[in-house]
């Protein structure tokens, strides 16, 4: 079985700056441990769900804005034993690694040395994580190096879409997947540039041959959190006919080889 584990669901500067809703990306528990989009809470929230962030293996960042890359430092120290031991691994953009023309890079020297690996791949390359192999797929950002994937498991293939405007290559490189997680940033007739809407949503969906068992929408930005993404959810499912969920904190999605179940989880007590 694999687990997907949602420490947050929301994305923008406003949901991130408010906390509406948590932005902790989400945690994968595969055949290894790998951490998607470390954005501010994870590590908080990680050990809110018991999720110990010392026994990762992989950390994937799609880009360098902070509503994803802002505590990857930390979940490296975490992974590294605070940073004493060289071990697991990064796959993350460019501009994570080495910055750009606006940004400073997200983890610094220091952290990169404890590192056993660090990848900043190309779309289609293919990494190898344990038994499942990630396949890096493109997107259309204003960050132009972001990045998203396709994991390959003995469950079926689980995409990432990250932050990304629409184009026909989405199809082409999520086409079947079991299980899509997309950043879903606004609702329907409020789309804007760089960014999915509940109408891009649509438009893959129905294009696809192969439609996914089950979408997740997470990266909700706040117009798309007033808006009431739950009917948004609704919408894509009845025109689509894909099972649509909202991500949220605590959201856990449980795939086996004959069904894909979810629950929500409680947050642990803490003393």
């Amino acid at each position: 079985m694999i687990e997907i584990t949602f420490l947050g669901s929301g994305g923008g500067r406003f949901i991130t700056i408010t906390q509406f809703r948590s932005t902790g990306g989400f945690h994968i528990r595969a055949s290894r441990n790998v951490y998607v989009d470390p954005g501010p809470g994870a590590l908080v929230r990680s050990w809110r769900y018991k999720l110990d962030p010392r026994k990762l293996d992989a950390i994937f960042v799609s880009h360098r804005h902070v509503d994803h890359c802002n505590d990857l430092e930390v979940m490296v120290e975490a992974m590294t034993g605070g940073a004493l031991k060289k071990r697991g691994t990064l796959i993350a953009s460019k501009s994570v690694v080495y910055g750009d023309e606006m940004h400073t890079p997200a983890i610094s020297k220091y952290h990169i040395k404890v590192l056993e690996s660090v990848h900043t791949p190309e779309p289609g390359n293919k990494i190898a994580i344990g038994e499942e192999e990630f396949l890096i797929t493109p997107s259309q950002h204003s960050d132009p190096t972001t990045i998203g994937f396709r994991m390959k498991t003995a469950y079926g293939d689980i995409s990432y879409i990250p932050d990304t405007a629409y184009f026909d290559g989405l199809i082409e490189w999520h086409d079947g997947a079991r299980v899509i997680i997309a950043a879903i940033t606004r609702p329907r007739d409020m789309g804007i540039p760089y960014h999915l809407s509940t109408d891009d949503a649509v438009e893959m969906l129905k294009s696809m041959e192969k439609k996914p068992e089950v979408l997740v929408m997470s990266h909700i930005g706040m117009k798309m959190h007033f808006a009431n993404p739950y009917k948004e959810a609704k919408y894509i499912e009845t025109v689509t006919g894909v099972k649509t969920y909202v991500a949220k904190e605590g959201f856990k999605v449980m795939i086996d080889k004959r069904e894909i179940a979810v629950r929500t989880l409680r947050p642990a007590r803490f003393v």
